[in-house]
């Protein structure tokens, strides 16, 4: 009796009795628990790695007022205040770990799948709708659940936006709680991460067209969305501080409009840690089927009738599915920068447009139950191979942190008993994942931006150690100050990577290196400066 009361009264038990109370069916609930085990899961097997720290780093500050004023004065996790503040939020709850910085990511997630089902189910049959929620979860945008970045949170604020349009646009009186909801959840997307601001495009496009079918403007939704733009002010003082970045960032827009079609494949393609061309060849296929059915349903429903999503709603979602193109204008002429993430708002658009092409074939009972067990399957399938190669992954990674005693005595033979990185990257994984809290206590990191540009135009990695020597405790020399020093100086470089600039200086700055072995990845050699 009482295993079975506490079963009642725990936090998930309850989450589920209020979902059904809601009217979610249980094989909604089903996927959404399914989404939330996988990633879980998939999460627990993940080290984290560059971005993720960057995060915690930021948000493990002691207070949420450290916190603004890290993102206001030395930013080094370039977003607005919103996912910073929950990530705090969670430290606080859970420990300064991977769980805490991922679970903002994963709430977001399941808020998009469930928004989503909501949207779909208003204009058709309920298997679609619960079509429409699983389906993200077999793509790429999977793999943002487990992140410690905003991107699923952000995906969630997106979902949420959408449906509560839908709901504000669906009613004329009563509508209070959405248009009130409407409004912070575009406020809140808009403060999640700079791109968010990207969903203004489809939702004013799709309020424009609304105006003019109806001849008027309905007053109550068109200030909702004034007030939710108007969050953008909020930014203000965080996009001052990332603009340091801009200059020299590490990531630029290609040239080309083909970035807009590279985009789609990889959406839809499961996310691997080892893609192949055929993951390629599989998210254009999978591009062209969907959008082959998608507008073939939508035809038959309209010949016959039965087609229930309004005009608007329709312009939504296809002005949605086209983010990549507003990203791609938007990188072009404003940010130059542009990765799959910025856009994967886009998901949405082509989910629920899939699934509203397919109603017809869900409202079969017997084809449309098949298929969603077949998509069980397959996602739960595509996530143990995820859980898989991460685990993998992570017993390599671990592997490398393993030191004998004769190199772990080569190591700190530097002259400072220091042993230095000039990857970030490596750094980071390092100095968090070292299980000999000596050779951690002697990790130090140093910085060029001068041969960082010129070995990779770019000199993020600078600015962002420069940043990190105001609130981080970590050891950070400029590499000038260590080329000054006499003696022996020990570094961690990685001679594989394009942008490792140690091995780049000219050659009279230092006597030959010295290889002391692999170490953490990367290669350690001892240097001695000349004078």
């Amino acid at each position: 009796m009482t295993s079975s009361t506490n079963l009642d009264a725990s936090p998930t038990s309850a989450g589920i009795q209020r979902l059904v109370r809601a009217g979610i069916p249980w094989t909604a609930i089903a996927f959404l628990g399914l989404t939330a085990v996988i990633s879980l899961l998939w999460s627990h097997s993940r080290l984290m790695w560059n971005d993720e720290f960057l995060s915690l780093w930021t948000d493990n500050a002691p207070s949420i007022g450290q916190v603004i004023q890290i993102q206001r004065s030395c930013p080094i996790s370039l977003d607005p205040l919103f996912y910073h503040a929950l990530a705090h939020a969670a430290i606080r709850l859970f420990g300064g770990g991977a769980l805490a910085i991922r679970l903002p990511s994963l709430l977001g997630y399941l808020l998009m799948q469930l928004c989503l089902f909501l949207f779909v189910r208003r204009v058709a049959s309920e298997r679609a709708a619960v079509f429409a929620m699983a389906f993200p979860a077999l793509t790429t945008s999977l793999y943002y659940s487990v992140e410690g970045r905003p991107y699923g949170l952000m995906l969630g604020l997106f979902a949420l936006t959408m449906v509560s349009w839908q709901s504000a646009t669906r009613r004329e009186t009563a509508r209070t709680l959405v248009l009130v909801t409407l409004a912070v959840s575009l406020a809140l997307t808009l403060n999640t991460h700079y791109y968010g601001i990207l969903l203004l495009a489809p939702l004013s496009i799709a309020e424009i067209f609304r105006t003019a079918r109806r001849r008027r403007l309905d007053l109550p939704v068109v200030a909702s969305i004034g007030l939710g733009t108007a969050g953008i002010l909020f930014t203000v003082p965080f996009m001052k501080a990332a603009a340091l970045y801009h200059s020299h960032y590490y990531n630029v827009v290609a040239d080309s409009p083909r970035t807009i079609a590279q985009v789609y494949p990889e959406l839809l393609s499961s996310y691997s840690r080892m893609p192949t061309q055929l993951d390629g060849e599989i998210g254009r296929a999978l591009i062209l089927l969907l959008a082959f059915v998608t507008l073939l349903g939508c035809i038959r429903q309209w010949r016959a009738g039965t087609l229930q999503l309004p005009q608007a709603e329709a312009v939504f979602l296809i002005a949605l599915a086209a983010l990549p193109f507003f990203g791609f204008l938007m990188a072009r002429f404003v940010t130059h920068a542009l990765e799959l993430r910025f856009v994967l708002g886009a998901i949405l658009g082509i989910t629920a447009l899939a699934a509203i092409g397919l109603s017809s074939f869900f409202s079969r009972k017997r084809a449309g139950n098949l298929a969603l067990i077949a998509l069980f399957a397959a996602i739960a399938l595509t996530g143990i191979e995820h859980i898989y190669e991460e685990r993998t992954a992570t017993r390599e990674t671990m592997s490398s942190m393993a030191v004998s005693p004769a190199l772990k005595a080569a190591l700190l033979a530097g002259s400072d008993r220091r042993l230095y990185f000039e990857q970030l990257k490596l750094f980071a994984v390092a100095s968090y994942y070292e299980p000999d809290p000596e050779l951690r206590a002697a990790m130090a990191l140093t910085f060029s931006s001068d041969q960082e540009m010129s070995a990779a135009h770019t000199n993020t990695n600078s600015l962002t150690a420069m940043n990190m020597r105001h609130f981080t405790s970590f050891i950070i020399v400029p590499y000038d100050t260590l080329a000054a020093q006499p003696g022996d100086t020990v570094f961690v470089t990685f001679h594989q990577r394009s942008d490792n600039w140690i091995p780049r200086t000219t050659a009279n700055t230092f006597a030959p290196a010295r290889h002391i072995g692999a170490a953490f990845g990367g290669d350690a050699e001892s240097i001695r400066f000349l004078p």
